[in-house]
């Protein structure tokens, strides 16, 4: 049912390709932004976004993203974050800093990540899901995470803090 009116909404226009991670990003906004209920009002929301996935590519990025089911303002239950669920994001975080991080360095208020390509998304993700004194967010490209702290000795102890992860 969702994927027809995907194909009807974008009736004129392509959808567009996006690599697991982007999209893995796309689904932690969306949940973090709205209140999410089901796989098939995700799924739509995607496909509104201009992606077209199947129910079992959003069931492994919900299980990839560690995203639990919780109650909402209405009583009904909805996707989110587990909060409880930091040893396990920093425990992901470990691996794929030592996996794929080829730098780190604190550049002023900023720290730059150069990671393999590919892996960058996925970082960003893992970071912005945790709670870091002093992290104002991230942005990410294909092969760089840069992490815009609030002030310098804030990214200073971050950096440190990650070095010592990896």
């Amino acid at each position: 049912m969702v994927w027809c009116m995907c194909r009807l909404l974008y009736y004129e226009s392509e959808l567009i390709d996006m690599n697991k991670e982007k999209r893995r990003q796309l689904i932690a906004q969306l949940v973090t932004e709205q209140e999410v209920k089901t796989q098939e009002e995700l799924q739509y929301l995607l496909c509104k976004n201009g992606l077209d996935v199947t129910q079992a590519t959003i069931s492994r990025d919900i299980r990839t993203l560690g995203l639990i089911k919780v109650q909402a303002k209405d009583g009904s239950l909805k996707y989110s974050f587990n909060i409880d669920q930091k040893p396990l994001i920093l425990k992901k975080l470990y691996h794929i800093l030592s996996d794929a991080m080829v730098s780190m360095e604190v550049i002023t208020h900023f720290i730059l990540i150069k990671t393999l390509p590919g892996n960058a998304h996925s970082i960003g993700v893992l970071l912005d899901s945790i709670e870091l004194e002093g992290k104002a967010g991230t942005i990410c490209g294909n092969d760089t995470c840069l992490i815009i702290c609030r002030s310098h000795e804030e990214a200073a102890k971050i950096a440190e803090q990650l070095d010592i992860l990896n």
